[in-house]
């Protein structure tokens, strides 16, 4: 009874005082990790996701950082160098040579979108876990879901615990317990971050290298103010946690390629902080721009274009190429045309992010804390500088981000402001107990009910997701995996699969797939000159755009097709079928009824 009783006073008072919150918090992030991952979470929902993961497969195959998800804008640059190169020469050079593809194997391309970072990380990750590629439909119908989808959001979850526990380290180094404590658990009950985890987006990954590399800057910051303090203290330290910075932004730009930016605002701290050094911010920034070149230079021999297909996104969504159109066609305007374009965009941007900034940021109370702490003067140098080099970095990523997507979606591949959630949410809490200090509240349980209320308001979106019933096994629409893998494989491997979501047929059917042209000129041009179309899949992807899409917008060469009009003369695939019930919507055309073999 004595040591019950002894065992008692040291978990509530005593040393082991840490332990009754760390077990019941741990359990409770257990608990919430497999809610997500039993009830929420029913596979790949994203474009960008499966794109990672089929990269990922092609690297664990050893077929190098090749795609099977093929955009027209890409595959037109790649041919267009191919050309002239060969022009140059004088020697025949074809994206396809029969000595590297013969008869059946795939007609597969570098990938000269992605950065190589996460699915080299997803890779490794498929590498140990081993999950099932080769899956057939049944057996994707009867689990509910496609093996490998299953193993994702366990890396991720990994990554979201390792920031958790920079949350509360970058709470204490600023602030106190009570800040960490609070950061810690807002951070955790954040319904978009586990959203996030459920994905194959590189954002869990880019909040843990953001946020480490952040609480490195800002060791180097303090060391600086201990310099300018003691005169006898050695700056030394400070360039050991210069290369850990370089190392850990180096690696978040080989992941997300416009996070180059960072070195703006890192640039300006570093000259302003009280023991400016120059030279430790150019080690820095040669390290990181030495580590992330090389992958420049491998585009730029493939494509020709060190930014590969990428430098295009400046003209998503403006002009005439609203949505995906970019992606989907061969030609592209002048330079006059980008650069009243890239105004456009940004002005756009910077007003979405600003009007939906509360969404970006995952709708958390502590945000709106976050905000108002610039209205505050800190006491502490280093905490000030921290909170304004924040805003420095979220106003250059959200330049950068302007010209790829000014638009972006809280749950998206450009929302980049998330990735300094964690950093933000710190802030947030602490400026939350300076006016909750200021308040002067004599009873402590009031102070309390207020805290468990804020925290309360935090949590309920997560509750509401983990408690919302769910009809579908899978993402439907758009998506239905053992469906997909069904249809898509109709078509034979060194053939292509022409689709409205060819991220889906590249990752479950893994078959090469091209993205539906915006014309059928230039659909007819690859399928002559490039490789041949198996079959042409149009899904819920296309009924669920407006109607303008078909009759004056992107696809309006295919009008056709959705409204059941003649169709063009001579196209190569006559033959269609639509899919029966319960899989609605799902059309597959081809040059003769091939389905019926599959019988």
């Amino acid at each position: 009874m004595n040591f019950i009783q002894s065992t008692l006073q040291v978990i509530e008072v005593g040393k082991g005082q840490i332990l009754a919150r760390i077990v019941p918090l741990l359990a409770a992030v257990l608990i919430v990790a497999g809610a997500y991952d039993k009830v929420v979470y029913h596979g790949l929902n994203d474009a960008q996701s499966m794109d990672n993961a089929q990269l990922a497969r092609q690297i664990l195959r050893h077929q190098g950082f090749t795609t099977e998800f093929l955009r027209p804008q890409a595959l037109a640059q790649l041919r267009d160098y191919s050309t002239n190169q060969s022009l140059q020469s004088g020697k025949p050079r074809d994206l396809f040579p029969a000595d590297l593809f013969p008869p059946g194997t795939p007609r597969i391309l570098p990938d000269t979108y992605n950065p190589p970072g996460y699915p080299y990380l997803l890779a490794t990750w498929f590498h140990f876990v081993h999950p099932e590629f080769d899956q057939l439909p049944k057996e994707m119908a009867e689990g509910l879901m496609y093996s490998p989808d299953r193993w994702i959001p366990l890396l991720n979850q990994a990554f979201l615990i390792l920031t958790a526990l920079l949350v509360f380290a970058l709470g204490r180094r600023l602030f106190d317990e009570r800040v960490a404590w609070l950061a810690l658990v807002a951070f955790l009950g954040t319904d978009l971050i586990w959203l996030y985890t459920l994905t194959a987006l590189s954002t869990s990954v880019l909040m843990f290298l953001v946020t480490a590399m952040l609480m490195c800057i800002l060791e180097i910051y303090c060391i600086a103010e201990a310099c300018v303090a003691n005169e006898d203290q050695s700056f030394g330290p400070a360039w050991l946690w210069g290369c850990a910075a370089a190392l850990l932004l180096g690696a978040a730009c080989l992941t997300r390629l416009h996070l180059l930016v960072l070195l703006v605002p890192l640039f300006v701290l570093l000259i302003l902080m009280p023991r400016a050094s120059f030279f430790l911010y150019v080690v820095i920034a040669l390290a990181v721009i030495g580590l992330v070149m090389p992958w420049f230079l491998h585009v730029n021999t493939v494509s020709g274009n060190p930014m590969g297909s990428n430098f295009a996104l400046v003209l998503a969504g403006q002009g005439d190429y609203t949505g995906n159109q970019i992606y989907c066609t061969t030609s592209l305007p002048s330079y006059e045309r980008l650069l009243k374009d890239v105004s456009i965009k940004e002005t756009t941007g910077f007003r979405w992010h600003f009007e939906h900034a509360w969404d970006l940021l995952g709708a958390n109370p502590l945000m709106l804390f976050f905000g108002a702490s610039f209205l505050h003067q800190f006491k502490r140098s280093r905490t000030q500088a921290f909170n304004w080099l924040l805003l420095g970095c979220a106003i250059v990523l959200i330049g950068a981000n302007n010209l790829g997507i000014a638009t972006p979606d809280a749950l998206g591949p450009w929302n980049v402001l998330i990735v300094l959630f964690p950093c933000m949410i710190v802030i947030g809490s602490a400026f939350f107990f300076i006016l909750l200090d200021r308040l002067n509240l004599q009873m402590l349980l009031l102070r309390n009910l207020i805290v468990v209320l804020t925290l309360t308001l935090n949590v309920l979106p997560l509750l509401l997701t983990v408690t919302s019933p769910r009809i579908l096994p899978f993402n439907f629409p758009p998506y239905w995996p053992p469906a997909i893998k069904a249809y898509a494989q109709i078509a034979q491997p060194d053939e292509w699969v022409t689709s409205d979501m060819p991220w889906a047929t590249a990752w479950y059917a893994d078959r090469a797939s091209l993205w539906l042209p915006d014309s059928i000129a230039d659909f007819e041009n690859f399928n002559s000159n490039v490789c041949p179309t198996g079959i042409l899949l149009l899904t819920p992807v296309s009924w669920s755009q407006p109607v303008s899409t078909f009759t004056t917008g992107e696809y309006k060469d295919w009008l056709p097709f959705a409204s059941g009009l003649p169709m063009p003369p001579n196209f190569p695939l006559s033959a269609h079928i639509a899919a029966p019930a319960p899989i609605p919507n799902y059309i597959i055309w081809s040059d003769s009824p091939r389905w019926q073999q599959q019988r």
